[in-house]
């Protein structure tokens, strides 16, 4: 899978997640600033809507995908983007953070206890 399709599958996965830039889909590079922004908005709302995600096993499998890519800046936006994200918005909610933090593949618990 490559970044856009990762991209594009978390959007449509993640209710509320902001769209993609043209950029994205029509094969240009994708800005890293940009992809790292639409990254910590879909880590918000995962950490945010949680209970509600409808396929949360495929999304903790893109965010499990986008940790393996060999596209750097996926890798990048997916750690400190989305996953930082999700970790900040439930910091005050250990509870919660223990429920998400259970769906996480190997690599982005490692990311986290790295």
């Amino acid at each position: 899978m490559n970044t856009s399709t990762i991209t594009s599958e978390l959007t449509q996965n993640i209710p509320g997640a902001p769209a993609l830039e043209a950029g994205s889909t029509t094969g240009q590079p994708i800005d890293l600033s940009a992809m790292h922004a639409l990254y910590s908005d879909m880590g918000w709302l995962i950490a945010e809507r949680f209970s509600s995600l409808e396929d949360r096993q495929r999304v903790f499998e893109l965010i499990e995908l986008g940790m393996r890519s060999g596209d750097p800046k996926l890798k990048h936006a997916v750690s400190t983007g989305l996953i930082e994200a999700m970790i900040s918005r439930t910091g005050a909610q250990p509870a919660r953070w223990r429920q998400i933090s259970a769906q996480l593949g190997p690599l982005s618990a490692a990311y986290i206890h790295g």
